[in-house]
């Protein structure tokens, strides 16, 4: 007769996942990102974005004041707190590269150097980082974007700070498509910014058309938006043959799903190669919302397990 593995053994057989979907709503505030430079610190939770995944670069919006803690203090660092226990359950160590001047912004751009986390308890938080690593090892699957696991553990903790997850959409007569990306965000009150990978075939039409629409995914359409992530390698998208009824956005006129919670669209202001991803800074043309709804976000596989052992996991996105 098979016996079944107790539930806590096959815990410690299986690595935490890396990054879960989850229903929030806007704007979260369960952590607080800080940007420490030894001499100051700042609240950077709507300033910061990821730019690139490889080498992993984080841009983070500056204005006078964190220009000068940057040039001044010590070696930059992100602390990520836990906003109902005030504990830093995530901290990463940077290396500021250089301050980008674009379009009425100052983006700071930092390599990622090191990082730890203590969402996770001793031993369990050296032993899921091995088996993290081991899965990420075994897949070599040629077709997946390839990152270093030390890289991926680093992006985790960033991920500490939930990511929503939109649907970008692109036309510009020869090329169309729809995508889902979770590497986007404010860096200033005025500039969005999209970090794309450079070898997707929507580059050159965002490049020339300089506009994009984004769609805020409901929480329970989560597996259509992982559906449509094949859709990064497509040059062409039959907009009548989604799985889903699209209308058309007020300014730009470009397909969005009638089931999205708030539509933004964006002129593309400025863009730059940095590492394995273009990044795009953009100034938000029109924004619509049209359902107050939990929406598709993306947070960490060890921070979803430190608020489900301290009894408040984030709602599953389903």
């Amino acid at each position: 007769m098979a016996r079944r593995v107790p539930k806590v053994l096959k815990q410690w057989l299986r690595p935490l996942p890396q990054w879960p979907p989850v229903a929030l709503r806007q704007p979260q505030d369960a952590v607080q990102v800080r940007l420490m430079t030894g001499s100051a610190d700042f609240d950077v939770t709507g300033a910061a974005v990821v730019a690139a995944l490889r080498p992993l670069t984080l841009a983070v919006g500056l204005d006078s004041q964190r220009i000068a803690a940057v040039a001044e203090g010590g070696p930059p660092e992100l602390q990520f707190v836990d906003q109902e226990s005030r504990r830093t359950v995530g901290l990463l160590q940077l290396r500021h590269l250089r301050t980008w001047h674009t379009s009425g912004a100052a983006i700071g751009l930092f390599e990622v150097r090191s990082g730890t986390q203590r969402c996770l308890g001793w031993p369990y938080r050296p032993w899921n980082r091995w088996l993290q690593n081991r899965r990420m090892r075994r897949n070599t699957d040629p077709n997946n974007f390839f990152m270093p696991p030390e890289a991926v553990q680093q992006q985790m903790i960033f991920y500490i700070c939930p990511r929503p997850v939109v649907l970008v959409s692109v036309e510009d007569g020869a090329h169309s498509n729809i995508f889902p990306m979770d590497l986007i965000g404010p860096v200033t009150a005025d500039r969005f910014t999209l970090a794309l990978r450079s070898t997707s075939p929507s580059i050159a039409t965002m490049k020339s058309a300089r506009r994009v629409t984004l769609s805020d995914v409901p929480a329970r359409d989560y597996a259509l938006a992982y559906k449509l992530g094949v859709h990064h390698k497509n040059a062409m998208v039959a907009w009548d043959q989604l799985p889903f009824e699209t209308v058309r956005s007020t300014r730009f006129s470009l397909p969005y799903p009638a089931s999205a919670l708030r539509v933004r669209e964006c002129s593309i202001l400025d863009f730059e190669t940095i590492g394995s991803h273009t990044f795009f800074v953009t100034a938000i043309a029109s924004d619509q919302s049209f359902a107050d709804a939990a929406q598709f976000f993306h947070t960490s596989g060890i921070y979803q397990h430190f608020r489900t052992r301290h009894g408040r996991p984030f709602p599953s996105a389903s």
